[in-house]
Parts: structure tokens; sequence; C-alpha cells
């Protein structure tokens, strides 16, 4: 963490709504997409986003400022993320949110890569939840191993077996669309 963000969140604990407003300017994408991976709906995701912001807001006096603050709201965020799940009887084969249009020069280049993230982000998406959130905070996110147990609360060695296990699954499935 760097000594403009332990700034910031001291702040943020004596009631400085700016300083938390820049916080949220700077995680707010990468939340966006950590919630899309687990929900695989992007209103959904801008939902649980801002719903975890209020939630990490009204918390932020219980949080340790000498911490990052992304591990700890990322938190936040899965949880939710899975009350959602919940809520909606639903834990994979959830839908998908077309690729905005790119201005490539090469149209041939454009619509093979177009393929190539659909087809990753279907076979993330139809991972479980707990291999999808694993791959996730470490390939998306360049979450530690650290940080992911802190996170997720388990042991370092959960992690690792579910990255792996998640890895396995997700080299299978992505062998399986390029058949």
């Amino acid at each position: 963490m760097n000594e403009d963000e332990a700034a910031l969140l001291r702040r943020c604990k004596e009631g400085d709504k700016a300083a938390y407003g820049t916080i949220v300017k700077r995680y707010a994408g990468q939340a966006v997409g950590a919630a899309y991976l687990l929900l695989g709906n992007y209103e959904d995701a801008r939902e649980a986003s801002q719903d975890a912001f209020v939630r990490a807001w009204r918390n932020i006096g219980s949080f340790d400022t000498t911490r990052p603050f992304y591990p700890w709201y990322s938190t936040l965020l899965r949880n939710l993320c899975i009350d959602r799940l919940r809520r909606r009887k639903e834990m994979r084969g959830l839908q998908s949110v077309p690729e905005p249009d790119s201005s490539a020069n090469n149209p041939v280049l454009e619509a093979e890569r177009k393929e190539l993230c659909q087809n990753v982000r279907q076979a993330v998406l139809g991972l479980p939840v707990k291999h999808r959130e694993v791959i996730l905070m470490n390939h998306f996110q360049d979450m530690s191993y650290e940080q992911m147990a802190e996170s997720l609360d388990v042991p370092i060695g959960t992690v690792m077996s579910r990255l792996y296990y998640a890895r396995c699954a997700l080299r299978e499935k992505l062998a399986d669309t390029s058949q």
C-alpha cells in the first residue's frame, strides 16, 4: 500500500467523503470487473460493487488503515456477489454480456480476438464459484496468495489447491472450445 492511499484512508476514517470518493474512483473499474466475473451480468456487477462501496463506507471506522483497502473491500464485494448468486439460486451457467465494439484495423483479427475473449469469459463463468473467484483474484486482480487467503478466510494451501484445480478446469473448458 502506498502512503497516498494510507493518508486517504485515514481521512476517510475521519469522515472525509471526498477522500472516500477518490478511493472509490481508484477501484471502481476493478470492482465492477471482479463482480462481473462472479455474477456474469454487468448491471448486477455494477449494483453489487456500488453496494459494497456503501457497505465499506459504513464500516470504514473498523478498517485498519495500515492495511491495503482493496483486499478488505473485495471480501465485502465477494460476499455480496455470493449472496446475489444464492438469491438467484444458480451457481453456474450465467449469462454473458456482449463485448464493446473495438476499432481494430483488421476485421479478421478483431473477430478472432472477440471470439477468444468470449470463449475465455464463458469458460471462467462456467467454473464453480470457488474456482471462479481464485482465478479472478489471481489473474485479473493480481492478488498474492496471502491476500487471497485473507480475503477468502482460508489457509494459503487451500488457495493454492483451488487455484490449481481451477486452472485445470479452465484449461479443459478452453480445450473443448478449440476443437
